[in-house]
């Protein structure tokens, strides 16, 4: 009886949420079917959100066509499930707490990914930007061996390329390939996101070096061989080593995750260190994203079972 409350607690029907006042207070500025603007109010549904009809004929609501859309959960138990991944939860974890399968977690995670897709391509670093770059592996099983069995060493093809980027205001993170960056890979990466004439302080690798012609950075460089054995308050890179090493710290909380989806992590990682800096904050921003930019994903599509 005491598992069964807790799980009802945290289950519960979604008429009795409360969510319906918060959703209604989002009002659509068009129809999700044609894009017209020509709707009106239309009553409310059995769980007392408001439904609008439009010139077209469709009725819609402000959940249709976004990821909230046709839910069984309410989106108080996504807050959840949003709030213990800002936190470095696993999903195992999250699954066991919120009394859940895996699957929905792993469902929701995939939702979360399709919201913040892009929520990195508006982020332009300026003033003085730190950058470097940090290396993940391939799961054993898809990593490279030689033509004796042996597994590739060194910056080879079983190692991840992440960029990481700062200027203490806004962190961008994203995947440069694998193994060791070209100069080429590295000015496509950033190009976009670093103003003309700021001071870049990077290691002295020429994977940069293009970077810094190309946008005019003013370049302060420094060897790795000189920064080793110092202390953090001393190493120039200090602001860009402390986000590789909450970044790894985060992927490793999900560390069995296919690797294709790496700039996804990448993409929600980012979010979960820019600011706002207070969690609740940072759930009311994907509540708004979710809402204002509808994507949809069932749940047929993303497990690929069959009606």
């Amino acid at each position: 009886m005491h598992y069964q409350t807790r799980y009802e607690e945290r289950h519960q029907p979604l008429d009795e949420t409360g969510e319906a006042e918060m959703i209604n207070s989002f009002e659509p500025s068009h129809c999700p079917f044609c894009g017209s603007n020509e709707f009106v109010k239309n009553g409310f549904d059995t769980n007392g959100i408001r439904r609008y009809k439009c010139s077209c004929g469709k009725r819609f609501k402000p959940t249709t066509g976004t990821i909230f859309d046709s839910r069984k959960i309410g989106i108080c138990e996504w807050i959840e499930y949003c709030l213990n991944i800002f936190r470095y939860v696993s999903l195992n974890a999250d699954s066991w707490n919120n009394r859940n399968a895996i699957s929905p977690s792993k469902y929701w995670l995939e939702k979360l990914f399709l919201t913040l897709e892009n929520s990195q391509n508006d982020i332009v670093l300026s003033g003085i930007v730190w950058l470097d770059e940090t290396y993940y592996s391939l799961v054993l099983r898809d990593r490279i061996r030689d033509e004796n069995g042996n597994l590739l060493r060194g910056l080879s093809r079983n190692q991840i390329c992440i960029g990481v980027a700062t200027d203490k205001k806004h962190t961008i993170c994203f995947v440069e390939g694998f193994g060791k960056p070209s100069q080429k890979r590295s000015y496509e990466t950033f190009k976009d996101h670093i103003t003309s004439g700021a001071t870049l302080i990077h290691d002295k690798e020429k994977t940069h070096k293009k970077l810094v012609e190309k946008l005019c950075l003013k370049s302060v460089s420094y060897s790795s061989s000189d920064l080793k054995g110092l202390a953090d308050s001393e190493n120039p890179l200090d602001p860009v080593n402390r986000i590789h090493c909450l970044l790894k710290m985060f992927l490793n909380a999900h560390s069995g995750f296919c690797r294709d989806e790496i700039q996804d992590y990448l993409n929600l990682y980012s979010f979960v260190i820019n600011s706002p800096s207070d969690h609740l904050e940072k759930v009311e921003k994907i509540i708004n994203l979710v809402l204002e930019n509808p994507k949809s994903l069932k749940y047929r599509e993303q497990f690929g079972l069959k009606s």
